[in-house]
């Protein structure tokens, strides 16, 4: 039989630290590898869980450490988060949670994380302008995708952010916007 008391106790339960992620309590983040799992060794009785890349998680603790500080040059460690998933539960009905994980299983903590210009509310990543012949340079990438043979990741979607905004006022095309139309401002009138 489960230990429900200990599983829903976890380490840094209702801790609330200020971040260098700006994260707090409550917070609805993203699951940023497939390397999450939950239950670990059938942790107090329930059945080991790989968590699915993108799942959401709301956060229930937070801990920003001194670890690894010495090699930032803002002087701040690691931090770690208890979380609990918020579409998955376990067979018995209780919420899976994770305690004491790196935060930076959330994708939320990557400076490249990036809603879709587009307006469809995915979520992926905007990767800066290079020179360098950098693979996906200046392009927004979706997170999910998959991986070929060579374990080479191919994104669901992948556009161009610019076709998105005026390039005057950076105003924001809305979903459903003809690409070939103007911008929802009056610079391309002009």
């Amino acid at each position: 039989m489960p230990d429900t008391e200990k599983y829903m106790n976890t380490m840094n339960l209702g801790r609330d630290d200020d971040n260098k992620f700006d994260l707090n309590l409550d917070d609805i983040c993203h699951i940023n590898g497939t390397y999450v799992k939950a239950n670990g060794y059938n942790y107090c009785g329930y059945e080991e869980f790989e968590v699915p890349l993108g799942a959401r998680a709301r956060i229930i603790g937070i801990k920003q450490t001194d670890l690894n500080a010495s090699y930032r040059k803002d002087g701040r460690g690691d931090v770690y988060v208890d979380f609990e998933l918020v579409d998955f539960t376990n067979p018995d009905g209780t919420p899976i949670r994770c305690g004491n994980r790196h935060a930076g299983c959330f994708a939320e903590t990557s400076p490249r994380f990036a809603v879709c210009p587009d307006g469809s509310g995915d979520i992926g990543f905007l990767w800066p302008e290079s020179h360098h012949s950098v693979r996906w340079s200046g392009m927004w990438t979706s997170m999910l995708g998959t991986f070929n043979d060579d374990h080479q990741f191919t994104p669901q979607k992948m556009l161009d952010p610019k076709q998105y905004a005026c390039p005057t006022c950076g105003v924001a095309r809305e979903p459903g916007d003809p690409v070939h139309r103007g911008f929802r401002c009056d610079c391309w009138q002009q």
